[in-house]
This record gives C-alpha cells, sequence and structure tokens, in this order.
C-alpha cells in the first residue's frame, strides 16, 4: 500500500459493542480535520449495546466525500473474532487488517497484521483502552492522520476528564512505540 500519495482512505473499526469503537472513529475523524482534510463517519451496531458485532465506517479525504459509507476499505481493525470473520476473506489485496493477536486462533494472510492490542491497553493500566491502542497502530503503520493530530483529538475529547485523558493518551503512545 502506497499511503504516501494516498488522497483518501476508506477505514472500517469494527468489533463487538462497548469496545470503543465509535469514540475510536470519532477521535480519527476529528485527527483529520485538525489537518484540513474532510472526514466522515457513520456506524452501525446491533440492538443490545454490548456482544454484538458493531463498526465505525470512517472516510477520510482532501477532497469531498461523495458517499459516507466505506466502499472498499484501505483498513480494517477487527477487535474481536467476529468482525475477523466478518472481513478477512473479503478485503481487497491493498488492503490492510490489524487484529488483536490475543484471539490466537486466528490465521494471519498478507495484509494482515496481529498485535498484541488488549495487551498494550491492559499494561498501560487501561485494558478497555484496546480501541486507542489498535488506532495507534493503524496511525504508525499508515500515516493515514499525524500522531500529534489524534493526540490533540484525545485531549478534546477528555478535556474534562484527566485520568481517562492521561490513560488514552498512554495507550495511543504504547502502540506508537510496539510499532517502531
Amino acid at each position: 500500500m502506497n499511503t504516501a500519495t494516498k488522497e483518501t482512505w476508506q477505514v472500517i473499526l469494527s468489533g463487538v459493542g462497548g469496545q470503543g469503537l465509535m469514540l475510536a472513529g470519532n477521535l480519527l475523524g476529528k485527527a483529520a480535520l485538525y489537518e484540513g482534510k474532510k472526514a466522515v463517519m457513520t456506524s452501525a451496531y446491533g440492538v443490545e449495546t454490548r456482544g454484538t458485532f458493531t463498526k465505525s465506517d470512517v472516510i477520510i479525504s482532501g477532497a469531498e466525500i461523495d458517499f459516507p459509507e466505506v466502499g472498499q476499505a484501505d483498513a480494517v481493525i477487527a477487535l474481536d473474532v467476529i468482525a475477523y470473520k466478518k472481513y478477512a476473506d473479503s478485503l481487497g489485496e491493498e488492503s490492510l487488517l490489524i487484529y488483536d493477536d490475543s484471539i490466537d486462533y486466528l490465521p494471519s494472510k498478507a495484509g494482515q497484521a496481529g498485535f498484541p492490542v488488549s495487551k498494550i491497553a491492559k499494561e498501560t493500566g487501561n485494558p478497555s483502552a484496546s480501541n486507542i491502542a489498535a488506532l495507534g497502530i493503524l496511525v504508525k503503520l499508515t500515516g493515514i492522520v499525524a500522531e500529534e493530530s489524534i493526540r490533540n483529538a484525545i485531549r478534546e475529547e477528555f478535556k474534562d476528564k484527566e485520568a481517562a485523558a492521561k490513560q488514552n493518551l498512554a495507550a495511543f503512545e504504547a502502540s506508537l512505540t510496539y510499532c517502531k
């Protein structure tokens, strides 16, 4: 995937309800806006708030965005086996699939990369920040937005919750360090 010349990114963040995928999508979109890009996010989730399939589609572009849902994903984050199974065999050759490798029975194919997302989050003291750790991995591997733009989005999102901002920033930083 040639990330340097890519003007439009189509990203799917997927898993199950309760994993913070809407938050991660929102942060990614905000980060793009800080850089003067256009961004749109749509989401889909089951009736229950936890445990059913959920996803957040984020499109980032330097140009106008004509349709708000991802057609062909450039990158997918899968934080649960349900999400992995949904996307693993349907992505294009140039697409990147980032999944939590703590789900150790998942095979890895070309264009797929397993990372200890939940372990990274847990080690920072915030086990529920797997979404932020995965977002850091996406940013590091693709350059979709600048790292500082995500940091700013996290600070803004949690401006009234200093402890939550600190924990989420720690998960983001740990994932960047892991990818070095």
